[in-house]
This record gives C-alpha cells, sequence and structure tokens, in this order.
C-alpha cells in the first residue's frame, strides 16, 4: 500500500512551534536624515563663523596702540587675545563632543544638538564680549 505524497509539496515539512518574528521596522528613518541634515548644516555654519572670528581676532589687536582698544582686551598678558582668538574653536569642539555623546549615550538626539548649540554659542559671545568690551 502506497501513501499519496504530502500537500504541501515543499523539500521540507512545515517547522513545528513559533516562527522567527519579523525583522522590526527602522526607527525613526526620515527622523534620522532631518537630524543628519540640521546637525550638518548647524555645523557648517559653525565653522563658517568660527573661521571668520578666527580671521577677525587676528586683526582685533591692532587698534590696541589707539583710545579705541578695550582695556581687557589690550592687556599686556595677552591671554584675553588667545581666549577671544581661539575661544570659538574650543567650544566648537566641545560642542561637537556634546552632540555625539548625546545621540551615542543618551540617544537624545535633538535635545544634544540643542545643548551642542548653547555650549558653541559661548564662544562666539565670550569672544565679541572681550573684544568690544
Amino acid at each position: 500500500m502506497r501513501f499519496p505524497p504530502p500537500s504541501y509539496q515543499q523539500p521540507y515539512p512545515p517547522s513545528y512551534g513559533p516562527g522567527f518574528p519579523p525583522p522590526a521596522p527602522s526607527s525613526g528613518g526620515p527622523a534620522r536624515v532631518g537630524f543628519a541634515v540640521t546637525a550638518g548644516l548647524l555645523l557648517a555654519a559653525a565653522v563658517a563663523v568660527t573661521g571668520l572670528l578666527f580671521f577677525g581676532m587676528i586683526f582685533a589687536s591692532d587698534s590696541c596702540g589707539t583710545s579705541a582698544g578695550t582695556v581687557r582686551f589690550c592687556d599686556d598678558s595677552g591671554v584675553w587675545m588667545l581666549v577671544a582668538m581661539f575661544g570659538p574653536t574650543v567650544t566648537l569642539a566641545a560642542a561637537v563632543v556634546t552632540v555625539v555623546l548625546g545621540v551615542v549615550w543618551a540617544r537624545r538626539p535633538w535635545t544634544s544638538l540643542a545643548l551642542g548649540v548653547l555650549v558653541y554659542a559661548t564662544g562666539p559671545a565670550l569672544a565679541l564680549f572681550t573684544v568690544f568690551g
């Protein structure tokens, strides 16, 4: 006596029990792209502002021999000159580190981006306050 072939017509019988779960949908696809574009544009603007401030601070000490120079910027130690020149660059690096750590560790990209903008804004503000008093 012969039995008919199984009706499923597959090379192997179906598996028993629950199968593998379907792959999870990618979380935040458009939001990640929006964050990356926003962060890239803000970084490009910050690099441009930092470069312009650095270039301007090279010539900011020209007024120190006249009465137009501020007392803080034109002191003999040169510390405030260095703060005004390198402050925006240091705060730009600190802002990048803040955003990267916020995205990787805290998983809060938009909050860390806002905090990074605030961290960066202190550098140009300090530089301009130093020069113009």
